[in-house]
Protein backbone atom coordinates (compact mmCIF):
# COMPACT_ATOMS: atom_id res chain seq x y z
CA UNK A 1 0.00 0.00 0.00
CA UNK A 2 1.68 3.35 -0.96
CA UNK A 3 2.02 5.41 2.09
CA UNK A 4 3.00 9.26 2.15
CA UNK A 5 6.48 10.06 3.32
CA UNK A 6 6.81 12.16 6.33
CA UNK A 7 10.88 12.28 6.02
CA UNK A 8 12.58 13.82 3.50
CA UNK A 9 13.69 10.43 2.47
CA UNK A 10 13.45 11.02 -1.18
CA UNK A 11 13.46 15.15 -1.65
CA UNK A 12 17.29 15.22 -2.28
CA UNK A 13 17.35 13.25 -5.37
CA UNK A 14 14.80 15.85 -7.21
CA UNK A 15 15.85 19.12 -8.66
CA UNK A 16 16.83 21.98 -5.81
CA UNK A 17 14.19 23.83 -7.49
CA UNK A 18 11.59 21.99 -7.47
CA UNK A 19 11.69 21.13 -3.49
CA UNK A 20 9.19 24.06 -2.60
CA UNK A 21 6.58 22.28 -5.21
CA UNK A 22 6.29 19.12 -4.03
CA UNK A 23 3.90 18.64 -1.60
CA UNK A 24 4.37 14.59 -0.46
CA UNK A 25 5.89 11.89 -1.61
CA UNK A 26 4.49 8.44 -1.50
CA UNK A 27 6.18 5.15 -1.57
CA UNK A 28 5.13 2.43 -3.16
CA UNK A 29 6.43 -1.17 -2.89
CA UNK A 30 9.83 -2.07 -5.04
CA UNK A 31 8.83 -5.46 -7.20
CA UNK A 32 9.86 -3.83 -10.89
CA UNK A 33 6.36 -2.64 -10.51
CA UNK A 34 6.95 0.51 -8.91
CA UNK A 35 6.17 2.74 -11.82
CA UNK A 36 2.96 0.99 -12.99
CA UNK A 37 2.61 1.38 -9.20
CA UNK A 38 3.11 4.81 -8.82
CA UNK A 39 0.74 5.67 -11.86
CA UNK A 40 -2.04 3.12 -10.49
CA UNK A 41 -1.81 5.51 -7.09
CA UNK A 42 -2.38 8.94 -8.82
CA UNK A 43 -5.42 7.18 -10.93
CA UNK A 44 -6.90 6.68 -7.59
CA UNK A 45 -6.20 2.57 -7.87
CA UNK A 46 -4.02 2.34 -5.36
CA UNK A 47 -0.76 0.65 -6.34
CA UNK A 48 -1.89 -2.53 -6.20
CA UNK A 49 -3.79 -1.47 -9.37
CA UNK A 50 -0.84 -1.94 -10.97
CA UNK A 51 -1.43 -4.85 -13.33
CA UNK A 52 -5.09 -2.62 -14.76
CA UNK A 53 -2.52 0.31 -15.74
CA UNK A 54 -0.12 -2.26 -17.63
CA UNK A 55 -3.14 -3.89 -19.51
CA UNK A 56 -4.48 -0.53 -20.75
CA UNK A 57 -1.19 1.11 -21.47
CA UNK A 58 -1.09 -2.30 -23.72
CA UNK A 59 -4.56 -1.14 -24.75
CA UNK A 60 -3.41 2.45 -25.63
CA UNK A 61 -0.38 1.13 -27.49
CA UNK A 62 -2.55 -1.47 -29.96
CA UNK A 63 -5.21 0.99 -30.38
CA UNK A 64 -2.70 3.93 -31.63
CA UNK A 65 -0.28 1.51 -33.07
CA UNK A 66 0.39 3.69 -36.25
CA UNK A 67 1.57 6.54 -34.06
CA UNK A 68 3.56 4.32 -32.13
CA UNK A 69 5.25 2.81 -35.04
CA UNK A 70 6.35 6.20 -35.84
CA UNK A 71 7.55 6.86 -32.24
CA UNK A 72 9.33 3.93 -31.33
CA UNK A 73 10.11 2.85 -34.66
CA UNK A 74 12.28 -0.76 -34.35
CA UNK A 75 11.72 -0.51 -30.34
CA UNK A 76 8.33 -1.21 -30.85
CA UNK A 77 8.61 -4.77 -29.81
CA UNK A 78 10.64 -4.23 -26.94
CA UNK A 79 7.93 -1.84 -25.28
CA UNK A 80 5.33 -3.98 -26.31
CA UNK A 81 6.82 -6.83 -24.50
CA UNK A 82 7.46 -4.38 -21.47
CA UNK A 83 3.53 -4.24 -20.89
CA UNK A 84 2.30 -8.06 -21.26
CA UNK A 85 5.92 -8.92 -19.14
CA UNK A 86 7.85 -8.37 -15.76
CA UNK A 87 9.69 -5.39 -17.16
CA UNK A 88 10.24 -2.29 -15.81
CA UNK A 89 8.24 1.14 -16.18
CA UNK A 90 10.68 3.26 -18.87
CA UNK A 91 10.95 6.43 -19.68
CA UNK A 92 9.98 8.13 -22.36
CA UNK A 93 8.39 5.29 -23.91
CA UNK A 94 5.94 4.95 -20.61
CA UNK A 95 5.66 8.80 -20.72
CA UNK A 96 4.02 8.70 -23.77
CA UNK A 97 1.97 5.86 -22.90
CA UNK A 98 0.40 7.40 -20.02
CA UNK A 99 -0.37 10.56 -21.44
CA UNK A 100 -2.38 9.89 -23.78
CA UNK A 101 -4.00 7.20 -22.59
CA UNK A 102 -5.25 9.03 -19.61
CA UNK A 103 -5.47 12.47 -21.36
CA UNK A 104 -2.76 13.79 -18.59
CA UNK A 105 0.33 15.90 -18.43
CA UNK A 106 2.59 13.86 -17.19
CA UNK A 107 6.05 14.97 -15.36
CA UNK A 108 9.13 12.73 -14.62
CA UNK A 109 11.13 14.15 -11.62
CA UNK A 110 14.77 12.43 -11.85
CA UNK A 111 17.41 12.64 -14.60
CA UNK A 112 16.39 14.20 -17.03
CA UNK A 113 13.44 15.74 -15.79
CA UNK A 114 10.72 15.40 -18.64
CA UNK A 115 6.94 16.27 -19.16
CA UNK A 116 4.72 14.21 -21.30
CA UNK A 117 1.41 16.14 -22.66
CA UNK A 118 -0.64 14.16 -24.94
CA UNK A 119 -0.15 13.47 -28.43
CA UNK A 120 -3.50 12.83 -29.73
CA UNK A 121 -5.73 15.75 -28.40
CA UNK A 122 -6.11 19.69 -27.64
CA UNK A 123 -5.61 21.45 -24.26
CA UNK A 124 -7.83 21.23 -21.36
CA UNK A 125 -7.59 23.92 -18.77
CA UNK A 126 -9.25 20.76 -16.33
CA UNK A 127 -6.08 18.53 -17.30
CA UNK A 128 -4.98 16.76 -14.51
CA UNK A 129 -1.01 16.61 -13.85
CA UNK A 130 0.46 13.58 -12.61
CA UNK A 131 4.28 13.70 -11.35
CA UNK A 132 6.52 10.35 -10.60
CA UNK A 133 9.92 11.08 -9.41
CA UNK A 134 12.85 8.31 -10.44
CA UNK A 135 15.27 7.68 -6.85
CA UNK A 136 17.65 5.30 -6.01
CA UNK A 137 18.46 4.56 -10.05
CA UNK A 138 15.63 1.93 -10.14
CA UNK A 139 12.68 3.10 -8.45
CA UNK A 140 9.55 5.32 -9.57
CA UNK A 141 7.00 7.51 -7.04
CA UNK A 142 4.17 9.20 -6.89
CA UNK A 143 4.66 12.74 -6.15
CA UNK A 144 2.04 15.51 -5.30
CA UNK A 145 2.58 18.60 -6.40
CA UNK A 146 1.46 22.42 -5.50
CA UNK A 147 -0.96 23.88 -8.29
CA UNK A 148 0.86 25.85 -11.52
CA UNK A 149 4.46 23.97 -10.47
CA UNK A 150 7.13 24.44 -13.15
CA UNK A 151 7.36 22.01 -15.56
CA UNK A 152 10.45 20.53 -17.28
CA UNK A 153 10.75 20.38 -21.04
CA UNK A 154 8.83 18.35 -23.37
CA UNK A 155 10.68 15.61 -25.49
CA UNK A 156 11.61 16.45 -29.26
CA UNK A 157 9.93 13.13 -30.33
CA UNK A 158 6.43 14.81 -28.43
CA UNK A 159 7.17 18.04 -30.74
CA UNK A 160 7.86 15.90 -33.82
CA UNK A 161 4.71 12.97 -33.99
CA UNK A 162 2.25 15.32 -31.73
CA UNK A 163 -1.07 16.43 -34.06
CA UNK A 164 -1.22 19.85 -34.92
CA UNK A 165 -4.34 20.07 -31.99
CA UNK A 166 -1.90 19.07 -29.63
CA UNK A 167 0.14 21.47 -30.31
CA UNK A 168 -1.66 23.71 -27.92
CA UNK A 169 -0.74 21.96 -25.23
CA UNK A 170 2.41 23.56 -25.36
CA UNK A 171 1.19 26.98 -26.17
CA UNK A 172 -0.72 26.88 -23.50
CA UNK A 173 1.30 25.89 -20.60
CA UNK A 174 4.32 27.55 -22.46
CA UNK A 175 4.52 29.91 -18.82
CA UNK A 176 5.26 26.57 -16.91
CA UNK A 177 7.98 25.53 -19.15
CA UNK A 178 9.91 28.71 -19.32
CA UNK A 179 9.41 29.27 -15.14
CA UNK A 180 11.18 25.48 -14.91
CA UNK A 181 14.07 27.07 -17.79
CA UNK A 182 13.99 30.37 -15.21
CA UNK A 183 14.63 28.48 -11.75
CA UNK A 184 17.04 26.01 -13.93
CA UNK A 185 18.84 27.91 -16.33
CA UNK A 186 20.85 25.48 -19.23
CA UNK A 187 24.61 25.24 -18.06
CA UNK A 188 26.96 26.55 -20.88
CA UNK A 189 29.92 25.19 -21.73
CA UNK A 190 33.02 26.85 -20.98
CA UNK A 191 34.64 27.98 -24.50
CA UNK A 192 38.51 28.14 -25.20
CA UNK A 193 41.46 27.26 -23.25
CA UNK A 194 41.96 27.49 -19.58
CA UNK A 195 45.14 27.16 -18.16
CA UNK A 196 45.63 26.51 -14.22
CA UNK A 197 48.62 27.42 -12.65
Amino acid sequence: MSKKLTSQKYLGQFPDHMHPHIVDIADVLEDGNCGFRAVASLLGYTEEGWSIVRRELDEELRNNNNLYEKLFRQDLQVVRDSLVATRWFTIPAMGYLVANRYNVVLVTLGKPSKTFFPMMTSYSSSARFFCIGFVNGNHWVPVNMSKGFPLPEVTADWKKFCSHEAKSWMSNLNGRLQYWNLLNPPVKPLSGVMSVE
